[in-house]
């Protein structure tokens, strides 16, 4: 599905444009087109060079998921390959079908960035595009009177701002698991909380990308990136630390859970040793005097005595009583 919106100079707003007028738009220079791609079928695809002329490896980079952020020149325009959440993704420690394993927490999104068009491809559904578009059918000068930069830096912002709800998921997670493993500290936790952490690590790579992204847009001398738009990228830039220094805190509490859920782990398993050592040792008494009489020896002290049972059955609990005593002088249990 394609959806194209089309400030003209003279401050007129036009929708759904044909391949013909879109052609000609991109050969004026003027005004701004803003062309968004959703589940292109082939035909669409192929609109991608007939109208726009785009580099075949870009139009082929589009079709193929990379889930890596990058950027290339081209000249006449700029290709961007950026991540945006996932709204369906929802990390949860206890699920046992490896964390929602068919949704993935980032979707691919791709952007063309022209002197005066920007086009994005996607093959999921994102709400943030939907309200950004949506934003500039109801006021198109706010949104395109500015030039190509300032649109793909709305766009780039809006998606970079639902990173802070996914961490804020994230967080929430790895504080709930927390509270979990010390309160039951089972296996099925621990295995969810190590996936959670790989997710996080995953994400704050794919921060990293995204910053060393903006920094190019920032030091690449291109006529659609103008100089006054460098500090809203730049405000982008601080956007993702915070992100990341999010993330490395949610990667502490993760690590925190984990250690405490091992220290409790230790201290059940030297309990329970601890338990076992003691039946042991007060059955020593037991184990050799039944092991001793339980030999086949022709002559065995009270063999032939009707009280021997007796006898030795007060000794034995009598030697239990005593090493029962030491072992409690001695504060072992």
């Amino acid at each position: 599905m394609i959806t194209s919106l089309y400030l003209s100079p003279e401050g007129t707003l036009k929708q759904n444009l044909d391949e013909d007028e879109m052609r000609a738009v991109v050969r004026s220079h003027t005004g701004l087109m803003w062309v968004d791609l959703f589940k292109p079928t082939d035909d669409e695809i192929f609109f991608l060079d007939e109208v726009f002329g785009f580099h075949p490896l870009a139009i082929e980079d589009c079709q193929h998921v990379m889930q890596q952020a990058k950027l290339d020149d081209f000249g006449q325009y700029l290709f961007l390959v950026f991540l945006a959440p996932n709204p369906k993704f929802k990390p949860n420690v206890e699920s046992k079908d490896n964390q929602n394993s068919e949704e993935e927490p980032v979707l691919e999104m791709d952007m063309f960035l022209g002197v005066n068009y920007v086009v994005t491809y996607r093959i999921a559904q994102l709400p943030f595009i939907n309200g950004l578009l949506e934003r500039a059918k109801r006021d198109p000068k706010r949104m395109f009177a500015r030039g190509s930069a300032f649109l793909a830096h709305d766009i780039l912002d809006a998606a970079i701002d639902q990173f802070f709800v996914m961490v804020d998921k994230f967080q929430g997670e790895a504080e709930t698991a927390e509270i979990q493993l010390q309160s039951k500290a089972t296996q099925d936790v621990l295995t969810g909380l190590l996936e959670l952490k790989r997710r996080v690590l995953s994400l704050r790579r794919q921060m990293s990308d995204h910053r060393e992204l903006i920094n190019r847009i920032l030091r690449i001398n291109h006529k659609t990136v103008v100089l006054e738009s460098h500090m809203y990228f730049r405000n982008i830039l601080d956007h993702l630390l915070h992100i990341e220094r999010d993330l490395d805190v949610c990667s502490d509490t993760i690590d925190n859970a984990r250690d405490g859920y091992l220290a409790i782990a230790n201290a059940r398993t030297n309990e329970i040793m601890k338990v076992l050592t003691m039946v042991f040792t007060l059955s020593l008494p037991f184990t050799i005097v039944t092991s001793w009489f339980g030999m086949n020896f022709a002559h065995l002290p009270h063999l032939e005595n009707p009280h021997g049972p007796a006898i030795v059955t007060v000794v034995l609990c009598i030697s239990t009583f005593l090493i029962f005593m030491a072992l409690r002088a001695k504060h072992w249990f």
